[in-house]
Order: C-alpha cells, then structure tokens, then sequence
C-alpha cells in the first residue's frame, strides 16, 4: 500500500491545511466531492475530503485507503488520537485533526488504541459475518417444505444433509441468515424441525438452511460488544472488560508455595519454570490477569491441568477453554473424572474423552425412565419416517396419512419437550456440582453454562484467540489466566489484507502481553521431542530462551535394520532434513498454490516409513489447503494426518512431513510465527521437502538460516541422487 498511503497523506496534509486556514466550508470544493454518510459512532453527518470521511460531530474518521496489491477498495477505520499508522521509514509531519497528534510512517506496523478497539472489532466481525454469508457455500441446503403445523416444520432437502438431532437451523434469505429451530428427527434426506422462532411456511415452499453454528460464534461477540456500549455488563463482567480496555494498576506477581509438585499423574515433577507458572496463577486474586507464555513442547496442558486441580483443592470454581475441541480435550483428560466435566458435542471431541462430557454423564444418572422415554422418542421416530414414505406413493390415502404425521409429531415434540425437561434437571445439578468445566469459547456462553460463574478462568492456545473471542470466557470469571504464545499463529480474520501487520494487535495474548509486561511468567524447559529439532527455534525466533530437558536428547527414531539407498533420510542420527526437490509451484485462481513434485515425493516418502518403521505417528503439513487436498488425494491412509500448518498449531506427531510448495514468493511460508509452527510439531522426526534454489535465491532471510541450521547439523538430502550434500 506504499504509494496509495504517500498519496493519501498528500491530500490529508493539503486537507488540514486548508481546515487551519480557510475553514472546512471551503475544503474539497475544488479537488473532492463531498458524500453523506451516517457516522456509526453517533449518527452524525460525515462528509467525504479527498480520501477520508469525517464527522461534523465527533470527528470520526473513515480512511478510505487502496490495496496496491489488487486494487481492490478497501476501507480501514480509525479515530486519529487512537491509532497509529506506520508505514515507510519516514516522519509525514502530518497532525490529527484534534489533540495535535502525529501519524509517524514506518513500514509494517499498526496500533490500535483502546479508545478505537471496540469500534474497529465491531466493524471486523461485521465484515466476517458478511464474509462467511457469502461464502457459506457447501454448509448450504436447499430444500422444499413438505410438512408445517403445531410449531413444527418438515423439509425435504434436495441433497443428502448432514444434519443431527439436536442441531441448531437457521434460514437463509438473501444476506439475511436467522435462527429457526433445533432438529427433532433427521434422515439422509428430510429433516424436522421444533420452531423456536414465530415464523411461517407454506407447503411447497422452497428454502435455503444451513446449521446455526455457521454463525453463532459472530453473533455472541456482537452481543457483547452492544451489551458493552449500552453499559448493561455486571460489576464482575465490567471488571474483564475493564482489564482489555483499560490500563489496570495490579502490580507485581503474587505466588503461593506449592507443596506437592508432582504432575497430576504422579509421572514426573514440575520443573522450576511449571512449578514458578502454578504459584502464579495460585496467588492471583480477584480482578487480577495473568499471561503465561508457553513455546511449542514446554509442557502448559500440564500446568494448566495442575493448577485447575489445586484451585479445585482450594474450593474454587474453574473453567479451562480454548477456541478448539481439541486443546480443551488435551487439559481435561489429565484430571479426575470424578471433579471434572466436559461440555460440547460427543462428536467434536476426542473418543477417550467422552467418558468426562455432560451428555453422557447425564444420561447414565437418569437410568431407566429416561431410556425408556429415549426408546419412545425412536420408535416415533421410525414411524414418522414410515408414514412419510407412504404419503409419497401413489393411490395412497393422504388426508388419513397426513392426520397420522400430525398426530405423530404432536406425540413426539411433547416427549422431546420431556426429555428436554428431565435432561435440564440433571444438567443443572451436574454442572453446579463439578469444580471444574471445560469447553470452547463459543459454548461458554450457551446453555447449560450460559449463567454460570467462575472464580478462575484458563484460556489455552490464547494467540489464537481475538479479543472480543476471549472475552466472551472473560465476563464470566473474577480471574483470569491466558495461556499462548506470541511466536505463533495469530488470530484467523478473512476480510483483513494486510494480515500480518495487525493480528497481533487483535490477539488476545498478544495485546495483553504487551499490556501487563509485569504479568507474565514464561515456561522454559522443553520436553516435546529431539533437542536439534527445536534448536532452530530456540536460537532465532525465542532467542534461546529454551532450554531442552536431559531426556529429549533420547528421543528419536527406532530403526534396527539397514536403512536403502532411497531412506537414508530416515537416519535416527539427523532428526532434522531437508530434501531438495527440484519442484516448481503452480498456481490456481485466486492465488493458491501447489507443487506436483513434491506431491509425489512425499507419496514415497510416506512409503519408506511404512516399510522402516511400525506404530509411529505420522503428520503431513503444507501452508495451502490445495497442496494439502493434492496430498490427501495421492496418501488415503487414513491413519496419516493430512492439514495445513494452521490448523496444526497446538499438535504433536512422531514424525512431521513439511512441504514448503511454493518456489517464486516464499513471503507467506516463511512468516516466522508460520514457520516456527510448522518446525516444531515433531517430536523424532522433521522433515522438510522444498526447492533449495529456490530458497538460496529468496529474499526470505529466516528460510535461508533454517538451511544453514540443517546444513551444519549434516541434514541436507539430494532426492536425485538419493545423497547427502556436504
């Protein structure tokens, strides 16, 4: 955006300017056309000068900017005594509007203040929502409504669905995508759905629906954020918001000795960094944060884990969450069952798990009655499905069939209601019975844990977390402990282009970090797999900050036979390799990529592990869902993990496949906090495929020093020649 921002500042100067000395009537006469816009902030007029849109009441500013990159329009806000805006290394002079502040122009970096932050994530999970509307595609279902009476409405999808019992529905017209109801029965290809909403069908009607989770997650934080600006926030939910929003004097870290440091299943004590980590979060008191950052293998699920268990000792009411199933799973499967309970879907989490989930918990206290109510529901179920298929034949008697339907229904939604209620009772006295809950950010604020508070809130894989997202567990806690790690992956937002220059401003982690510097305690000693796997890191992104534990230097590959020609690569004795393929990146429409001949060296890659090595966990990562959906069509083992560096953050495997595919801009593989995920999810083995020209001729200096480090520590494999390259 280099010339688009010089040119803007041009007309911003020539624009104040003209404010100091001739007064705004006569500004943009000449060289803009004024244009009236309502102002979000306070509904005033603004008018357009140049390339800003300002209000004549509270000076709010719309910046009108231009992605050089695209040339596509885009538009980010701010109000000028609350952002910074940096571009190129050079001082623009130019002041605000009010307040005689500076915008200073360096390259890559944006501020948000906390005056403008709210507004500026309003107006971002607007444009996401927006984003996810119109993008919504396969999670789209047509169908045509067979059947509607008594709250009750049948459809009949045009392709088989996926939808589940109990799955929120929501209705989609136009841009507009609303809440409508929860399944009762489902099929391949017909669903029925209990109204929650006063809406009305006809028959034959024709609808689009998709799941309500589609979009729940959006609507929650646009909930809080209005409940913020009306000013309708309890005392102790004000105090969370408080804490993102304001500058809260709290202090030094306040430490409560650990007696017992052993780990919650006797299988190791906490080293000094875990044991320092627990105290901290022991000795917090009400209205108090605490950050702890945990680089890749150091051991956080354990202390998280840990310290839930010694709050829960203590008579405290703890909830451990995170943004995905899968870190939520990973901290409550270390805890006793008997004081633990997990809240969310038995099918977004891990099998093991279940035994810990609500759902399941719940239906084993209700015994028989609510099975025999459970059987009911099924056999109404199946005759509902039996009378549909009649009604579809021809001859047949359909006023005495649709009497039937009804009447069935009827039955049946007045059972649901039932099991509903007796569900309810036991969910009510089970959650306020467990010292600890875990579940997502999302579900925190759904039923059954909507209205229930908590002493201490963890929130794991925090840098991944927004904000608002990481509020939404905030509000409903007097303290606070957010687990992350500023090295990795940033928070996801679509609509955002210039990504990298300000998702660590949006992170929660990130911002807060930076905030209470005074707040945080770091987790040091690794322990996840080879030390010369996480030594690279180590040394450029955490600048040697970690310290690998005597037993990680174990930790390599088991082979006791003579390894090929081909799978010298595999050697125990090099945990890191990179092998050189002389691949070129191809391009799709909208600028993804994939690499054909990387494509299938990995194929023959995973081959030789297969015939080397037995009962090893393998994981294939790409920075491109194409690369990566080209991988899976070659590799149908299932067994083999197949995703993008992305979605790996937070994951462990034996044996970790990194393919770097791209070979002309290397910008977006080699982000550092991108690459130091994809370089550390392996514990005995990592290797890398990618063009090694490629990567010389690269402007990318944090590539070229991950080949040096491979290079020294004798790991760079020629795949033509099937040799090591000194």
């Amino acid at each position: 955006m280099g010339r688009g921002w010089r040119r803007t500042f041009k007309k911003y100067r020539r624009y104040v300017e003209a404010l100091r000395s001739e007064g705004e009537e006569q500004v943009g006469s000449e060289d803009s056309e004024k244009i009236s816009v309502i102002c979000p902030r306070c509904g005033g007029l603004m008018l357009s000068y140049f390339s800003i849109l300002v209000c004549e009441r509270c000076r709010y500013i719309k910046y009108l900017g231009e992605d050089d990159s695209s040339g596509r329009s885009v538009v980010e806000e701010f109000e000028d005594d609350s952002i910074e805006v940096f571009e190129e290394e050079e001082d623009t002079g130019i002041e605000s509007l009010r307040g005689g502040r500076k915008f200073r122009a360096k390259r890559r970096h944006f501020v948000i203040g906390d005056e403008d932050l709210l507004g500026y994530l309003e107006d971002l999970i607007r444009k996401e929502r927006i984003d996810r509307i119109k993008n919504i595609g396969r999670d789209r279902v047509k169908g045509v409504v067979i059947g509607f009476s008594h709250g009750v409405v049948t459809i009949s999808t045009l392709s088989v669905n996926d939808f589940c019992e109990g799955d929120g529905v929501a209705l989609i017209r136009g841009d507009s995508i609303k809440l409508i109801g929860v399944v009762m029965i489902e099929d391949k290809k017909n669903i029925v759905v209990r109204l929650i909403s006063n809406i009305g069908f006809h028959i034959g009607e024709r609808v689009e629906i998709c799941k309500s989770e589609v979009l729940i997650g959006y609507d929650l934080c646009l909930n809080l954020i209005e409940r913020i600006r009306e000013g309708s926030l309890s005392s102790r939910e004000l105090a969370a918001v408080n804490i993102v929003f304001k500058n809260i004097d709290m202090g030094p870290i306040n430490r409560v000795h650990l007696s017992d440091t052993r780990d919650i299943r006797d299988n190791f004590h906490l080293d000094r960094y875990q044991i320092e980590a627990v105290e901290s979060i022991l000795g917090l008191r009400k209205g108090e944060i605490l950050l702890i950052v945990g680089p890749p293998g150091t051991g956080k699920t354990r202390v998280i884990a840990k310290a839930a268990y010694e709050l829960a000792k203590r008579g405290e009411k703890v909830l451990i969450t995170s943004h995905t199933n899968r870190a939520v799973d990973n901290a409550i499967e270390l805890l006793p069952l008997e004081i633990s309970l997990r809240v969310g879907r038995p099918e977004k989490t891990l099998s093991h798990v279940r035994k810990y989930l609500l759902s399941y918990r719940a239906k084993r206290d209700l015994g028989r009655k609510f099975r025999e109510l459970e059987n009911e529901i099924k056999r109404l179920n199946e005759n509902i499905r039996k009378l549909r298929r009649k009604y579809k034949k021809p001859y047949s008697s359909k006023k005495r069939i649709s009497r039937l339907l009804n009447k069935h229904e009827k039955l049946l939604r007045e059972k649901i209601v039932w099991r509903d209620r007796m569900v309810k009772r036991v969910n009510s006295k089970m959650i306020g019975g467990a010292r600890i809950v875990a579940s997502t950010l999302i579900k925190s604020q759904l039923y059954p844990l909507e209205n229930i508070r908590f002493n201490t809130i963890l929130i794991d894989e925090c840098s991944q977390v927004s904000v608002i997202l990481a509020l939404l567990g905030m509000v409903k806690a007097d303290k606070w402990v957010l687990i992350g790690d500023h090295r990795q992956l940033m928070p996801i937002f679509k609509t955002i282009n210039k990504k990298d220059e300000m998702l660590s401003d949006l992170s929660a982690f990130s911002r807060l970090k930076n905030k209470y510097g005074q707040r945080v305690v770091w987790l040091k000693k690794y322990y996840r797999g080879n030390p010369i796997i996480i030594g690279f890191s180590s040394k450029y992104i955490y600048e040697e900050e970690i310290i690998p534990s005597e037993r990680s230097r174990e930790i390599k590959l088991d082979i006791s036979i003579p390894l090929s020609r081909d799978a010298l690569f595999l050697d125990p004795s090099r945990p890191i390799v990179f092998i050189d393929v002389r691949g070129e990146e191809r391009t799709l429409r909208g600028g993804t990529r994939y690499n054909p001949a990387e494509v299938d060296v990995i194929a023959n890659i995973v081959k030789l592990i297969k015939k080397y090595l037995e009962n090893v966990e393998v994981g294939i990562i790409t920075p491109y869902k194409i690369q990566r959906k080209k991988i899976r069509e070659i590799i149908d083992d299932r067994r083999i993990e197949i995703g993008t560096v992305d979605s790996f953050q937070g994951r462990e495997k034996d044996i970790i496949i990194f393919s770097i595919t791209a070979t002309d801009n290397l910008k977006f593989v080699a982000n550092p906090n991108r690459l130091n995920v994809a370089l550390t999810r392996a514990k005995k083995k990592l290797i890398v495929v990618g063009n090694l020209e490629s990567i010389k001729d690269c402007k990318e200096d944090l590539l070229k020093q991950f080949i040096k480090y491979v290079s020294k520590n004798r790991g760079i494999f020629d795949w033509n020649t099937k040799s090591w390259k000194i």
